[in-house]
């Protein structure tokens, strides 16, 4: 039986080519993009997830309510793990860079994990080479990533050879680790021993009693039967007891390993992180296309019920039984979803590449054959084909065989508009997907072109390689040979590297010089040179800007509006005019930085990504702190000044290697991920767009068909062609109309909360959706132009001949 529903249903396919043509592509384009999206979204929740325990790892995190970080300092790191029996396990990291030397090849590096032993235990890192119980249990040695290993020694051993870092300290490497997973929130390329930072600088002792120096990323591994609350609700009595008094203020609390990427957006996190409202976006987005294209097919069975009417009263008369047609009609529809799946199959490694280059993840073809992928496949196709001929199955098969047979049809009108209304959906979601393609590259353009607050255009950013003894003593000097070359403009000096990253500055509290320290207010604190305001383009609104005209401004304070505003609404008498705040004396926690005079208030400069608000920040200068070069390059011969800035290097720093970046590309790079995001979602909107294109054409050519001896009566009444298409046109017309209405308040509510994300946004207005709802007229018309045309031009004498 099952070989003859086989037989029949392929008879079937062919004779209906175009229809069975377009319900396979459609749902082939469908399927495709779901896989795709699915590959995401898999790729995204599973983030950190490959360790050992991951669900009882968890990171603590300091939060002053308006500033938080996910660090703590190593005077905390010292006593957690004696003061609560449920943590299982304890370690930190303290992330470096510097410049690590072997031979002939010198590189600066960013990415140097200092940890302990135990977090090798703690987190699945298998090594390629080394022991992975005694790699990190000497002071200076070292492990590398299998990249490192190859950048450094090639395809040779590199244990037991040696790395020199920043020409001061020698390493041994005692390890090579496996390929690191990319679905990870660590970004490392180098793991040092923890001993390396107590031999050389006898840090845990030095530092110890530092409430205040948050630099220490630190990881708890509970046991089973500990819960995260039992650990937060004892961190009070923890800071009580051990800092008292010397406490920082801040809260602490434990945040799970497994939410960090999508969840946590702290400052100074150690690498970027994902939203998980792209994971919300994206599943929608693949589920609305996959129910697209089910609507597709859904649509041209039902469309093609009355032909298929006849059939069925045929069979009837013959014998049939209605079980039997319920099997040949289910057969049919999963044949051809099961030829929908080979076809997706095949486009999926077709646009593998192009994919994996948008989405910036190393997705390979080999993740369909994943069980679950496998069965979720099987079961999609499966459910896909039965409910898509489940209309014919158990409807038509009803159907009195002398009634149909007689010409009289049974009442189909709930079909007619169960059509309509999946048609008004299909155009719902893509009109939803075009207004939100268009907000979101307006939401790009506008990061992109937005003012900042400063010039961050030819500002190139030279790192200070060799720390502040190779340069603190020659950056007089330096600067002003500099300043002497063609092609430079200005030249200064900050703790970080550009404005876009000053947000890595040190956080700290200060208060007014006389007021206690439960009036701190959370400061970021940036070291900058004199001229720092002048280079980078910034204003100042009250006072002045640092000048080497007076001694003094070694200790003197410089605050950013927002910082301004902070500290004057927590004085005992609030202040608006920033010009009464200047002279005033500021100290900062516990007299660290000491208290100095506020000499100006600058204009506030977006210092981080448009995400954020901008933060209030104190400029203080202090040369020891300095970390990057900041030059301006005269417009025009871009390569003649990185020439010019490279001899100069050479010359004053020889044997250290020369790096540079400019300051825009870098800030841009910061919106890789909306960049990213516009891409996919543009691209997704087309092919929504397309599949259900597909439905429309077949329901336009459907329809055409079935009015073929109405329209030839019409030609023979006088009707004109524009008036033919225009008839068949204007049911299509008024379902996009009705889908826009459905459309514009799910699109602004959805892009609105897809904004709430920037600090600082775009308005969604009107000819946002009034340009989606054209395009999508104009996409309805072409679609079905070309069928109404064809039956337009058609002969009458052959519309109106009979069988």
């Amino acid at each position: 039986m099952l070989k003859n529903y086989v037989k029949l249903a392929v008879r079937h396919l062919l004779k209906t080519r175009l229809f069975s043509g377009i319900n396979i592509l459609g749902l082939a384009v469908g399927m495709a993009t779901c896989l795709l999206i699915l590959f995401y979204v898999k790729d995204e929740l599973s983030y950190d997830r490959f360790h050992e325990h991951p669900d009882r790892i968890y990171r603590v995190v300091s939060d002053w309510g308006d500033f938080s970080i996910p660090a703590t300092s190593i005077s905390v790191v010292n006593r957690l793990k004696d003061d609560f029996a449920g943590i299982e396990k304890l370690s930190w990291i303290m992330q470096t860079g510097g410049l690590v030397e072997s031979g002939e090849n010198s590189y600066m590096e960013e990415q140097i994990y200092l940890v302990p032993p135990a977090f090798l235990d703690m987190f699945h890192f298998p090594l390629k080479r080394g022991n992975p119980e005694s790699v990190l249990d000497r002071p200076f040695t070292i492990v590398l990533s299998s990249g490192m290993a190859r950048k450094y020694f090639g395809d040779r051993n590199p244990v037991g050879e040696s790395l020199r870092i920043d020409n001061q300290f020698e390493v041994e490497v005692t390890g090579v680790l496996e390929p690191v997973p990319h679905n990870t929130h660590f970004d490392f390329d180098f793991l040092a021993s923890w001993q390396t930072m107590e031999a050389a600088f006898n840090y845990s002792e030095s530092m110890d009693g530092q409430w205040g120096s948050n630099s220490i990323y630190t990881y708890l591994q509970l046991g089973e039967n500990t819960g995260p609350e039992t650990v937060e609700k004892g961190f009070p009595d923890f800071v009580d007891r051990h800092a008292g008094d010397n406490w920082n203020g801040s809260e602490l609390s434990l945040q799970p390993l497994t939410d960090i990427h999508l969840y946590s957006h702290h400052n100074d996190e150690l690498a970027p992180n994902s939203r998980a409202v792209y994971v919300y976006i994206f599943s929608g987005i693949a589920l609305a296309i996959l129910l697209i294209a089910c609507i597709n097919f859904v649509n041209l069975s039902t469309a093609r019920s009355a032909e298929r009417a006849r059939e069925v009263g045929v069979r009837r008369a013959l014998g049939g039984y209605r079980g039997q047609l319920i099997g040949q009609f289910l057969t049919e529809s999963v044949i051809l979803a099961v030829a929908a799946l080979v076809v997706s199959l095949m486009l999926v490694q077709w646009v593998m590449p192009l994919y994996r280059e948008l989405s910036g993840k190393p997705f390979t073809f080999d993740i369909l054959y994943e069980p679950f992928t496998v069965l979720l496949l099987g079961v999609v196709t499966l459910v896909i084909g039965v409910l898509a001929g489940s209309f014919p199955a158990f409807v038509l098969s009803r159907f009195r065989p002398v009634c149909v047979l007689r010409g009289i049809m049974p009442a189909t009108s709930s079909g007619e508009w169960l059509r309509k209304g999946l048609v008004v959906f299909q155009f719902t979601v893509s009109i939803i997907l075009i207004a939100g393609t268009i907000i979101v590259y307006n939401q790009l353009e506008y990061l992109r072109s937005a003012s900042l607050g400063f010039d961050q255009e030819r500002v190139v950013v030279v790192p200070m390689l060799g720390g502040d003894d190779l340069h603190q003593p020659q950056y007089e000097a330096f600067k002003q040979e500099l300043r002497s070359q063609s092609g430079v403009e200005q030249v200064t000096a900050a703790s970080t590297g550009l404005p876009s990253e000053l947000l890595d500055g040190t956080g700290i509290g200060f208060v007014e010089a006389g007021l206690q320290d439960d009036s701190l207010a959370s400061l970021r604190l940036v070291s900058v040179s004199h001229d720092f305001f002048e280079t980078m383009g910034v204003e100042m609104i009250a006072g002045r800007s640092f000048s080497t005209d007076f001694a003094t401004d070694s200790s003197a304070y410089i605050l950013n509006e927002a910082a301004f505003r902070m500290l004057a609404s927590e004085l005992p008498s609030p202040l608006n005019d920033p010009s009464e705040v200047i002279g005033r004396q500021l100290r900062g926690w516990n007299n660290f930085p000491p208290a100095g005079e506020l000499i100006g208030i600058s204009e506030n400069f977006n210092m981080a990504t448009l995400h954020e608000k901008v933060e209030p920040v104190i400029f203080m200068i202090r040369p020891d702190w300095y970390d990057n070069y900041l030059v301006r390059v005269e417009p025009g011969d871009f390569e003649g000044s990185i020439a010019t800035l490279q001899r100069t290097w050479d010359r004053f720093f020889p044997g250290w290697p020369f790096d540079y970046r400019f300051a825009d590309q870098a800030f841009d790079a910061r919106y890789r991920a909306e960049e990213r995001l516009g891409n996919i979602f543009g691209i997704f909107a087309v092919l929504a767009i397309i599949v259900a294109c597909l439905g429309l054409f077949g329901l336009a050519a459907f329809t055409a068909e079935k009015r073929t001896k109405e329209i030839g009566i019409r030609k023979v009444m006088g009707a004109t062609v524009v008036q033919v298409v225009t008839l068949l046109s204007r049911d299509f017309m008024k379902v996009v109309g009705i889908a826009f209405l459905c459309a514009v308040p799910v699109a602004w509510y959805a892009m609105q909360m897809w904004l709430q994300d920037f600090a600082y946004r775009v308005e969604i207005g009107p000819g946002v959706f009034i340009t989606a709802g054209v395009l999508a007229l104009l996409i309805t018309l072409v679609t079905v132009s070309g069928q109404s045309l064809k039956a337009a031009f058609m002969n009458p004498v052959q519309s109106l001949r009979s069988e």
